[in-house]
């Protein structure tokens, strides 16, 4: 809410290009929301709203609602895939070496238990 009109008005200026763009628009710059100069309760001619949405789902809601819910299952279906997917070689060596660093560094002495005990839960 403005409380004081016309001491915002007496304090603000309106830059010269938006005047130009209204114009160009065929907006009104003066008068009411109408632009109605001479009598401002008469809103003939005031721009419309949009009609309101339709209730409930549309044909095409429900199109992009399903294609959603079968993009996400595939989405969490080749997560799973990938997950339950077996290690590699080249996977496997790194997670023995990783598991040797680790042995070392915390003070573990038998890091082959480690690796013995790592390769059955891949073989799982």
């Amino acid at each position: 809410m403005v409380e004081a009109p016309s001491a915002l008005q007496e304090s603000l200026t309106i830059p010269s290009d938006h005047l130009a763009a209204c114009a160009t628009a065929g907006v009104p710059t003066a008068g009411n929301a109408a632009g109605n100069t001479v009598d401002f309760f008469d809103l003939k001619g005031v721009n419309k709203p949009p009609a309101p949405l339709p209730a409930g789902f549309t044909a095409r809601g429900i199109v992009a609602l399903v294609f959603s819910c079968l993009s996400a299952f595939a989405g969490m279906a080749v997560i799973a895939w990938y997950g339950a997917g077996e290690i590699g070689k080249k996977e496997q060596a790194v997670m023995k070496e990783k598991i040797e660093e680790t042995a070392e560094r915390v003070g573990v002495e038998e890091p082959a238990a480690v690796h013995t005990r790592a390769e059955t839960v891949v073989e799982e």
